[in-house]
């Protein structure tokens, strides 16, 4: 036995010419792959600056022909979605004054996005000298101070710190300037 609605709770849909129009709008919309990928790929890069290579791959995860990527990209550079000076800009400021890397870490992660050389030094000159040795010296200090209670022999400290900030992307040459001033302290 199957039981009846209450005369209140039948569900009643009145269409409109106007509703039905954008309904059909909206269905040939969602057939039309590149506006489809087009949308997709706006809305990944206005969350988040973006570099082309991330684009291209997320196109490729989502299906689409070498030749409709291109023309997605293209599109993308047109509206400005994409603009590599601004992600080289972008990147080197989060990696070197808020994640402390040194500039050859972030110039070797650059190159593996494959971004043009100019937007790559575009975006290097963006970090001033200043502030750049300001996140050396920080990060020079807070090691060594943790270095400090480790180990006895200066020279073996100057040595793990000297390999830290190695890993970090520093130059030697920087980095015996800053721990020159450290010690001498």
């Amino acid at each position: 036995m199957t039981k009846s609605l209450h005369p209140i709770q039948k569900k009643v849909v009145i269409l409109h010419p106007k509703n039905s129009l954008e309904t059909m709008k909206d269905k040939t919309h969602d057939s039309d792959p590149f506006r489809t990928l087009l949308d997709r790929a706006r809305n990944y890069c206005a969350r988040a600056e973006q570099c082309e290579d991330a684009v291209r791959q997320k196109l490729v995860t989502w299906g689409a022909s070498p030749d409709l990527s291109d023309a997605v990209v293209a599109k993308l550079y047109e509206e400005r979605y994409l603009d590599d000076e601004r992600y080289a800009r972008a990147y080197c400021e989060s990696k070197i004054l808020h994640q402390h890397w040194g500039r050859q870490k972030v110039l070797y992660q650059l190159r593996l996005k494959h971004l043009p050389r100019a937007a790559v030094d575009s975006g290097m000159a963006a970090i001033g000298e200043e502030a750049y040795m300001a996140v050396l010296a920080e990060v020079a200090n807070h090691k060594y101070g943790e270095l400090q209670s480790h180990f006895d022999d200066e020279f073996l400290l100057r040595q793990k710190l000297t390999a830290f900030l190695v890993s970090r992307g520093f130059l030697l040459s920087e980095i015996n300037q800053v721990i020159t001033n450290i010690v001498n302290q």
